[in-house]
């Protein structure tokens, strides 16, 4: 079961206000991007075991599109998007102009658009959080996903268990009000690059 984030010395109340003011800026860079009304249906900050982390997008034998972007600068960590595999399809619809229900397979370009749809939300992200906290964050190209939950979760994910028993993550569900889009942003701040740039004793 996941758990809020209570690690000592860790500012919750200040991180709580950063991951408000980055998801805010995230979804509404994905409302652009789509040409729709994108809303925050759920935000959460909570630790997350290993174990337990395939929690945080979906069951783990639950077929998943996944846009994943490592950020780097004052501070590090990881960004993941995911949707389920027609949420995608439909999401590239929406980004190209086309009616919903024209993709019906991910290719070369689909994969580029959806990257392109990662990029714009971890960079809208990282700039309200850096901009705020007088910060340098910078994202990495995206990578794009295509697996089940778990294998997505276990592969692209394990880095952050390598020296840590759980990972601290903000967790942001979304959707339109005709629920044509529901997908979960996940954002996995490094531990120890957050102490070492001082946000994590306060913000």
């Amino acid at each position: 079961m996941l758990r809020k984030a209570d690690k000592p010395g860790f500012d919750l109340a200040g991180w709580s206000k950063l991951a408000r003011l980055g998801s805010t800026n995230a979804i509404f860079g994905l409302s652009e991007m789509v040409n729709q009304d994108v809303k925050v249906s759920g935000l959460s900050l909570e630790e997350v075991s290993m174990r337990n982390a395939v929690g945080l997008i979906g069951k783990a034998d639950e077929p998943m599109v996944s846009i994943y972007l490592l950020f780097s600068g004052n501070a590090s960590g990881h960004i993941m998007l995911a949707f389920r595999p027609e949420t995608a399809l439909e999401l590239v619809d929406m980004a190209v102009g086309l009616p919903v229900g024209s993709t019906q397979s991910i290719g070369e370009m689909e994969q580029s658009v959806l990257g392109e749809i990662g990029n714009i939300a971890g960079s809208f992200f990282l700039n309200a959080v850096a901009d705020d906290a007088g910060m340098r964050l910078m994202p990495s190209p995206p990578a794009v996903v295509m697996d089940m939950a778990g294998a997505i979760v276990g592969s692209v994910m394990a880095e952050v268990w390598d020296h840590a028993e759980s990972a601290f993550a903000i967790r942001l569900g979304f959707a339109t009000g005709d629920q044509q889009i529901e997908g979960s942003f996940i954002v996995l701040p490094n531990m120890s690059s957050m102490m070492g740039s001082g946000l994590a004793g306060g913000v």
